[in-house]
């Protein structure tokens, strides 16, 4: 045997043990999950066994100080809120916290979050109505917070040395989250002439209504604008002037809104133009904003032919169009985009 072909079976066999070991330490350090609710379940599988640097990103999902000593998650599309800390003393410090805490977009960080717990005494916290105490009421002040805080404290769980509890939401949270954005969405619709119903669906299919989403490729916001993108398009197109947003302009609700619906007008009026039934350009719109005008194009030609797409969407009956992009559309991800967005307008109709 050639002393190359030896040195490669060896390289071949460290790599094969290295692979063996990384199998057994994964297993080894899974978690058990039967004694939690399947949501609480589910939301620690997602993050099982990632730091925060290679955790995906998900815009549902906020992420408050994580350490060593701390972590609160907030999962806005499950409703629900996962504390561990060190200590139970910590816990309840962590609990009242997340019960009083404003998030405003214009003083937290939203990168880290290291200002969460900004409490005012003028403002309703931001979970106010969306979780209730023992007796089902609001919380809003301190002696509240800290009376439900010792509840959930006393049924904490303890696991890896961390104690954990988890604070469900109302059922109906999503509908309160989304009552603070309704104003910003019909101020929106009137200047851009796009539905409130669309504007409110997409935000709830993008977010789950988290002011502060941000996904892994840097979509930020309740609309998950993409600054270089969707953000200069805006700028562009509507007020006339280069300008990319920056993080904490899109971070502000109001602002994310107005940008969000102006690139939908965008999309309706110049880029999909030409689709002439309204509600078919409402699905193209809808598809677009999710995977672009130019996957709708490659969808109906093979060559992305704008022009034969067009007259091919213009032939089809609005069923057919909606079959046709919620079946044959390229993207998995926009066919199931699609059914989300129209059925969720309903509820803001």
């Amino acid at each position: 045997m050639s002393k190359y072909l030896f040195q490669l079976l060896i390289a071949i066999y460290c790599l094969i043990a290295i692979t063996l070991a990384n199998i057994a330490s994964a297993n080894s350090s899974e978690l058990d999950l039967s004694d939690y609710d399947a949501d609480v379940a589910a939301l620690l599988l997602e993050y099982q066994g990632q730091d925060s640097y290679s955790r995906p990103i998900m815009p549902s999902v906020l992420v408050f100080n994580e350490s060593e000593q701390a972590s609160t998650y907030v999962d806005f599309k499950r409703g629900l809120i996962l504390v561990e800390t060190r200590s139970k003393t910590q816990l309840k410090d962590a609990v009242v916290q997340v019960l009083l805490t404003q998030i405003d977009p214009k003083v937290i960080d939203a990168q880290t979050a290291q200002d969460f717990g900004l409490i005012s005494k003028k403002k309703k916290p931001f979970f106010w109505g969306q979780v209730l105490d023992r007796e089902g009421k609001e919380i809003e002040f301190q002696w509240r917070a800290s009376r439900y805080a010792d509840d959930l404290v006393a049924k904490s769980k303890r696991v890896n040395s961390r104690f954990r509890v988890a604070i469900h939401m109302v059922k109906e949270h999503t509908q309160i989250a989304g009552n603070k954005y309704i104003n910003y969405a019909r101020s929106a619709s009137r200047k851009h002439g796009i539905s409130t119903d669309l504007i409110m669906a997409i935000m709830e299919t993008e977010s789950s209504f988290n002011p502060l989403a941000r996904s892994r490729s840097n979509a930020l916001g309740l609309m998950q604008i993409k600054a270089n993108t969707a953000g200069r398009d805006y700028f562009s197109l509507i007020q006339g002037y280069t300008h990319t947003p920056s993080s904490a302009y899109l971070y502000d609700p109001a602002k994310n809104i107005e940008v969000g619906t102006g690139y939908l007008k965008i999309l309706s009026t110049r880029y999909l133009a030409g689709i002439k039934h309204p509600k078919k350009r409402e699905y193209a719109v809808i598809s677009s904003y999710n995977g672009g005008a130019g996957n709708l194009w490659k969808s109906l030609d093979p060559r992305g032919n704008r022009t034969k797409a067009l007259a091919r969407i213009n032939k089809m009956t609005v069923s057919e169009f909606y079959w046709f992009l919620t079946h044959r559309h390229n993207r998995q991800e926009t066919r199931n985009y699609l059914k989300k967005v129209s059925s969720r307008q309903k509820k803001y109709l």
